[in-house]
């Protein structure tokens, strides 16, 4: 079971927790930092090509739009907790630090000091303690700078100005032909380049985008039907079972959640 609450205050931080969780994410992204810790059973991350196993104990963080999948090790579920930050409020938080913002590819540290004060944090959620939340940042970063390793992927002009076209008119229809016309690229080639540098197609991308968007108009009141409109969804019934797919829970019961 996974439940979620909100934070008033300090950019409104939103907090995750689950408990023998066995859903499998496919491939998706999210538009704030992602910090979670493991707290029971292991779960497996595919990256960017890469596979992380995440132990209890340990503390993951996962840049915005960022692709990745991940899900339970033999189907024996995992308990973990997360919180997400958004992008001002993380460069505001390491304005201080030796890394002005986080790199590019995820972060794994096993440290219980670390864990613990993390736990401190997500249990006092409604009651954050800013100064707390500041101190583990600043923590958390200075043992990322020591784990550097250089491995960021840059990604083609082309590529980025195709994402940033999808963010732009993600509720309109999705004609890659126009796109690559656009772009003076092969619809193919673009296709192939994509998935290279971000992990999934076009369409795919473009469906996590819509997701994104219409869990943020539903976080802010919208109806389920209106939001899936909104966020460019014409089939509720696509709506429906795309929601599920890549949230683990129905349209429905995630406004039950906060």
């Amino acid at each position: 079971m996974m439940k979620s609450w909100r934070s008033l205050h300090l950019d409104n931080i939103s907090f995750t927790s689950a408990d023998n969780f066995t859903h499998n994410f496919p491939d998706h992204f999210h538009e704030e930092y992602t910090i979670g810790v493991s707290v029971k059973g292991i779960q497996k991350f595919d990256v960017q090509g890469k596979s992380l196993v995440v132990e209890p104990y340990s503390i993951f963080l996962i840049k915005p739009q960022l692709m990745h999948a991940h899900y339970p090790i033999a189907d024996l579920g995992w308990s973990f907790k997360s919180l997400y930050l958004s992008t001002d409020l993380m460069k505001y938080l390491l304005k201080d630090t030796a890394m002005k913002k986080m790199n590019d590819h995820p972060i794994l540290i096993k440290d219980r000091d670390l864990y613990q004060q993390y736990i401190h944090i997500h249990t006092n959620k409604l009651m954050t303690d800013d100064a707390l939340l500041a101190d583990f940042i600043r923590q958390l970063s200075n043992t990322a700078i020591q784990m550097e390793n250089n491995t960021a992927n840059v990604l083609p002009e082309k590529i980025i100005a195709i994402k940033q076209h999808l963010y732009e008119h993600f509720n309109q229809k999705l004609a890659l032909k126009n796109i690559a016309k656009i772009y003076q690229i092969d619809k193919y080639q673009m296709i192939r380049q994509f998935k290279q540098y971000l992990g999934v197609n076009p369409n795919t991308y473009l469906t996590i985008i819509r997701i994104q968007k219409a869990t943020k108009m539903l976080n802010n009141g919208y109806p389920i039907v209106e939001a899936a409109l909104e966020a460019g969804f014409y089939d509720q019934s696509h709506f429906h079972h795309s929601f599920l797919y890549y949230t683990g829970v129905t349209p429905g019961n995630f406004n039950k959640r906060y």
